[in-house]
């Protein structure tokens, strides 16, 4: 198999989302129904399992609820309360908009370990000052911690289908497609100034597929995760994937998985690519074939996005920019070029700006940088992820920025992109 991997690190998150069916009603007949805790939650909004109880490590918690025969616009607030501790932990607001009947949930993401005990979450209609529903559930021991050294150890080692835009993970699943992007999360405790990662992937063989190594540059209690590009179709059965902490004889953490062509979570970057070739910039790409294209040969660049995703008014959202920048890239290294590229956006007026994460790899024999941040437009809640390549005296920029809750569907996208592009 051909495979390239891309790894990336980062930190605290909190997501939610809204799904709908059905119509609006009278206010007076709003009400929430089957609240709980649940282990996932699927494309459309609705629970998986409901449980009881999370270990103290869990990368996320999720609630799930119905809003039934809600009016346009209802409010609905939702309350997360540390009970044992008699601490509040996180409010949030939704709104109906203008359709009833459908699957409201929040899931928090928590950055250090939960303290043990009882919680509760609390589901409020508009102004109302007692609950329409309530919901308990209990944070025991950790579970998760994998084999530790006396400095830096993992927590929460498993595969997942994607990571959002923090680099966390999504969910949790042990069998995925035979094409695509496989994922493997942790979370980084006691990392120390010099902590190396080692991560090594095997086949069905036992045969080692790809090896690479991720320092972390002593960043502590974030959230990780390695990545393996499948550019072939890979056989079925069991893999694994083994994560080593600096000159560890064994493993840190070991993942079984099975690969499946039936696997239902297929990974979102598996589907049709058309090679795209610029003279002009000198470069070439591969892009998602759905996506639309536009040329600009004159700026030696090229616009692509998704059609579903896009913002009416705002043309560079959920949009991805590839351009060449000739001539500007002599005297640097990819590091330099990397530390001026992240100074002079820091220096401009960029909206509630908060940096999110920086690296340097080897793809296709080229140093690739890459640079992630957040910040926000008007009513807009963004993340940029900039990719820089050096060439010679020449450097090649690849950008997306998209809505908070649009760029975990289309960051696996962009990232197949950067692994793709090739200077000419």
């Amino acid at each position: 198999m051909n495979t390239k991997k891309r790894i990336m690190m980062m930190a605290l998150a909190l997501a939610l989302a809204i799904f709908t069916v059905g119509c609006s009603f009278n206010f007076s007949t709003a009400k929430i129904e089957d609240a709980i805790m649940t282990d996932s939650i699927d494309a459309d909004g609705k629970p998986g399992n409901t449980v009881t109880s999370f270990p103290a490590d869990a990368a996320i918690l999720y609630t799930s609820a119905k809003i039934l025969n809600a009016p346009d616009n209802t409010k609905i607030r939702i309350v997360w309360t540390y009970l044992t501790g008699n601490q509040p932990i996180d409010e949030i607001s939704l709104d109906s908009g203008d359709i009833s009947d459908r699957y409201i949930y929040s899931n928090l993401t928590p950055t250090a370990i939960l303290p043990e005990g009882d919680y509760q979450v609390e589901y409020f209609i508009e102004d109302r000052k007692e609950p329409d529903a309530t919901v308990l559930f209990s944070v025991t021991a950790a579970e998760s911690k994998a084999t530790s050294t006396d400095g830096a150890y993992l927590e929460d080692v498993h595969m997942t289908s994607s990571v959002d835009a923090t680099g966390k993970p999504v969910d949790t699943i042990d069998t995925l497609a035979t094409t695509g992007t496989w994922y493997v999360s942790s979370i980084l405790r006691n990392t120390q100034p010099d902590t190396v990662l080692h991560y090594t992937w095997y086949d069905i063989d036992g045969n080692v597929v790809d090896s690479f190594d991720l320092n972390p540059e002593g960043a502590t209690d974030v959230y990780i995760f390695g990545s393996f590009q499948v550019s072939n179709e890979a056989p079925e059965g069991q893999y694994r994937v083994e994560i080593r902490i600096d000159d560890q004889s064994d493993p840190a953490a070991t993942v079984d998985f099975n690969v499946s062509a039936s696997a239902a979570n297929q990974s979102a970057d598996s589907g049709t690519y058309t090679l795209y070739s610029q003279k002009e910039g000198g470069f070439s790409f591969q892009y998602p074939s759905n996506w639309v294209l536009q040329e600009y040969p004159e700026n030696l660049g090229a616009m692509i996005y998704p059609a579903e995703y896009v913002v009416e008014n705002e043309n560079d959202i959920n949009t991805v920019f590839v351009y060449a920048d000739k001539g500007t890239g002599a005297g640097y290294t990819t590091e330099t070029l990397l530390q001026g590229w992240i100074d002079e956006t820091e220096a401009g007026a960029i909206e509630n700006y908060a940096y999110v994460a920086k690296g340097i790899d080897t793809i296709n024999g080229h140093e690739i940088a890459s640079y992630s941040y957040s910040w926000t437009r008007g009513d807009y809640a963004l993340y940029t992820t900039d990719v820089l390549i050096l060439n010679g005296e020449d450097f090649y920029v690849l950008s997306l920025t998209a809505t908070q809750d649009v760029y975990p569907t289309i960051y696996p996208l962009f990232e197949q992109m950067a692994i793709s592009m090739k200077i000419l």
